[in-house]
């Protein structure tokens, strides 16, 4: 299966080029029936249906620990869900969000959200947050004598971005500071205040939005 699997790995079926197309399709005819007698084996149904019983008994612990924050037992509790499943502008990737909404809908009552920025707002301050980069490795004194100094293009391409991790970058004095942030905690609390909310800040609609956030280095 590896080297099946491999193949496959080499050619992709996105993008408009026609020529990479035919020879996705040509991988895909020549290694259709190795992956089909694989795939239709009994073991991998049993493997499917372990995957599906295991993300369904997460999502009843979650609810269920969910549930039991309600103090009031006469209230309903609406949860405000952030969706990704709107139509995307570049530099803005939705999450899959379908299969998680159905099961919130399912059991309590469930207000769409646009998450567009939530993750890039300060749920507080309401300033835009900034991306962390972080530097991969620094040529050590021997690595400098053969090889020489790091360009600043072997710089740049030596910063990789820590996923996940905003930060908050503020002045105090003379002294810039900066604040990691937890990203889903703020988003989350950015979600709940826009479903109270009857109109949107100006940082988190679309028509506002000029690109990526800025970098931080550290």
């Amino acid at each position: 299966m590896k080297e099946h699997l491999e193949a496959l790995s080499e050619v992709t079926s996105r993008g408009a080029d026609f020529e990479a197309f035919l020879e996705f399709m040509k991988v895909c005819t020549a290694h259709w029936e190795a992956l089909w007698q694989q795939y239709t084996k009994t073991r991998w149904a049993r493997l499917h249906m372990r995957l599906h019983r295991g993300k369904q008994r997460a999502f009843d612990k979650f609810f269920n620990e969910l549930r039991a924050l309600k103090e009031d037992k006469r209230k309903m509790l609406v949860l405000a869900y952030g969706s990704g499943r709107w139509a995307s502008t570049k530099g803005c990737i939705p999450a899959p969000s379908t299969r998680a909404y159905k099961d919130c809908a399912h059991r309590f009552v469930s207000i769409l959200i646009n998450a567009f920025g939530t993750s890039s707002i300060h749920h507080e301050l309401g300033c835009t947050l900034q991306r962390v980069e972080m530097e991969k490795c620094q040529r050590s004194t021997e690595d400098i004598q053969k090889y020489g100094a790091v360009t600043e293009g072997q710089e740049m391409e030596s910063r990789a971005q820590v996923r996940g991790l905003p930060a908050l970058v503020s002045t105090s004095g003379d002294e810039k500071r900066l604040e990691c942030v937890n990203r889903d905690f703020s988003a989350s609390i950015n979600i709940k205040s826009y479903a109270v909310l009857e109109k949107r800040l100006l940082d988190l609609t679309r028509d506002n939005f000029v690109g990526q956030p800025l970098k931080v280095e550290t």
